[in-house]
């Protein structure tokens, strides 16, 4: 497992790295209402690719052990199409009878590029999914890095080789990297399949549906939790202070990484696993170490000055520093969040964190409809941190409800470096008795 932890956190880290190279590109090279147009196109991506999670979601993940994956692909791969269709007749529609509506959400022109993003994202996530629930983390490591070095390499060519500074770059270099991604990620999955069976899918089609509608409700009112407030803005402010605020989300989110990458590991170990206890006492270790870690990088951002962003930025961007600092506390909480959320999840328990982000909906329609009017996209920042704070607190109460978790046992202790140690040490003699 720490093996994984490891792989896994070097990836999101080299992810992360990336990630802030193609924002300064980006926000230097495409301006802060480019930045804007693309924080809105990615989050309609989002929407459509949560309606495809309803049957090729992270559900797969916890039935690719547990059916045969000829049962899971080609009904996830025809769901896709079904959905795609159904989303282009309601962009059609709603461009015919409600074009303001319309165009407040998806940015105009860039309709066509959104559904052909989001059906190639939405084969490329099945085969990340698959590749979890068969407990491959290193082959989905692998292409996930293959996925985030084509971006950046086809992005910069089309910048500094062609001087193509538009939007379109940016979804060209996407829609390659999703390509490849998707590819090597389906070759991937089959070439370890053995034989595939059909034959009965829709009764596994119904159970990952079930399973996948909790899911993927909690997920949509978490994308709602997390992104709209880019609408808000763009309403209130225009496209320039969606850029501002995108550009703080991008540059906090960045340490979501650190959650993730345990996260990614804990679900496809808690899904494989029977042991109750064992999920408990792993998800605590696992909670310990992300909200420490994140802890130390949000202080490290916090300390550096205004003037080191709008450098790092340009002057388009002056203002981000406070939606850093205000989503400060959110990220922190994120950190607790992936783990909670992976570890119900992992159990079988959806509806709890379906029932979590409700709460956090909640508060974050009540204060985005106060705030941002007044405050502008700091105004988001604070209704974000609020909204992922009392999800947290949410998760907290049920996990210490259903496993009898004592307050001290979140405590950081002599005793888990001495576990870590431990761990590590039966790691590394492992590796050489392999070795030898």
């Amino acid at each position: 497992m720490l093996k994984k932890i490891i792989g896994t956190t070097g990836t999101r880290i080299l992810n992360a790295v990336f990630n802030l190279i193609i924002l300064v590109l980006i926000t230097n090279k495409i301006g802060n209402e480019g930045l804007g147009i693309i924080g809105l196109i990615l989050v309609d991506i989002t929407i459509i690719q949560l309606s495809v999670d309803l049957v090729a979601g992270s559900s797969l993940v916890y039935f690719a052990s547990r059916a045969n994956l000829g049962q899971l692909l080609f009904p996830a791969l025809f769901f896709v199409a079904i959905v795609i269709v159904i989303f282009y007749l309601i962009g059609f529609l709603g461009n015919l009878y409600f074009p303001v509506l319309f165009y407040t959400i998806v940015p105009e022109g860039y309709f066509t590029h959104i559904l052909l993003l989001s059906a190639i994202g939405s084969i490329m996530w099945i085969s990340y999914n698959l590749l979890l629930g068969q407990s491959r983390i290193a082959t989905y490591n692998i292409i996930f890095t293959i996925q985030v070095t084509t971006f950046l390499i086809i992005f910069s060519i089309l910048i500094f080789i062609f001087n193509d500074h538009s939007v379109e770059a940016y979804l060209t270099a996407l829609c390659f990297a999703y390509a490849i991604a998707a590819l090597t990620g389906l070759i991937s999955v089959l070439s370890k399949a053995g034989k595939l069976q059909v034959k009965g899918w829709m009764a596994v089609t119904k159970k990952v549906f079930n399973y996948g509608f909790v899911t993927q409700t909690a997920n949509l009112l978490s994308i709602g939790n997390n992104r709209m407030s880019f609408f808000f803005i763009k309403y209130f402010s225009g496209l320039p202070a969606v850029g501002i605020y995108n550009a703080g989300i991008q540059t906090t989110e960045g340490f979501k990484l650190i959650g993730q990458s345990i996260a990614v590991v804990q679900f496809s170990t808690i899904a494989n696993t029977r042991d109750v206890e064992y999920s408990r006492i792993l998800t605590i270790r696992l909670m310990k170490v992300s909200v420490l870690l994140t802890l130390a990088a949000v202080i490290v951002i916090n300390i550096l000055p205004e003037s080191f962003y709008t450098w790092l930025f340009s002057d388009d961007f002056i203002g981000v520093k406070p939606v850093i600092m205000a989503l400060s506390p959110g990220v922190l909480a994120l950190a607790a969040n992936n783990i909670f959320s992976h570890y119900f999840s992992g159990m079988g328990k959806p509806k709890i964190n379906l029932y979590a982000k409700i709460v956090g909906f909640i508060f974050t329609v009540i204060l985005a409809i106060t705030l941002i009017p007044t405050l502008g996209f700091v105004g988001a920042a604070i209704t974000a941190s609020v909204s992922y704070i009392t999800t947290v607190i949410y998760q907290y109460i049920k996990f210490r409800r259903k496993t009898g978790t004592r307050v001290k046992e979140w405590i950081p202790v002599t005793n888990d470096i001495t576990e870590l140690k431990r761990i590590i040490r039966e790691s590394i003699n492992k590796k050489k008795d392999n070795t030898n």
